[in-house]
């Protein structure tokens, strides 16, 4: 048998779980401020891939040249840590014409630091990390700790 509720106590339910929801998503959204962290997400975008015998993290970092970037690993934690400069008009001076007046439109692309702590599924071997920036696109491949790699166990027979 189906039971129907009457009344106005389900739109009020409904509301509180609408607020609940409303609430929720406020309160454990990141500020919208500096380049760390965007509307979209977090700065910079990473992909992390596992093999057998590293791990891989590439982070998205148009516009930024290799010594904007700084990495390190402390066991199985990532840092990363850069700044992109932000480009103004330059003023007039040693006979250069004047900048022209820039008005802002959107500005959306961020400038100033950034950091970004990942954490590692394994631990990785410091000494072995190898970084490389190409097009935009950081490539940091980690070689797994010895402990933190798949061991293969010989099975003898008595």
């Amino acid at each position: 048998m189906t039971t129907f509720r009457a009344g106005f106590a389900l739109p009020l339910e409904e509301l509180r779980d609408e607020f609940d929801r409303l609430w929720t998503s406020l309160t454990t959204a990141p500020p919208l401020h500096g380049w760390g962290v965007r509307p979209e997400g977090v700065f910079p975008a990473v992909n992390v891939r596992e093999t057998a015998d590293a791990l891989t993290v590439e982070a998205e970092l148009p516009g930024l040249e290799a010594a904007d970037v700084e990495i390190s690993v402390t066991g199985a934690e990532l840092m990363l840590r850069g700044a992109r400069p932000q480009v103004e008009p330059k003023p007039a001076g040693n006979g250069e014409p004047a900048a022209e007046q820039v008005v802002w439109h959107r500005r959306e692309r961020g400038t100033g630091g950034f950091e970004r702590r990942i954490s590692l599924p394994v631990a990785v071997d410091p000494a072995g990390v190898e970084a490389r920036l190409v097009d935009g696109v950081l490539s940091i491949t980690c070689p797994k700790a010895a402990e933190a790699k798949p061991r293969r166990v010989e099975v003898r027979s008595a």
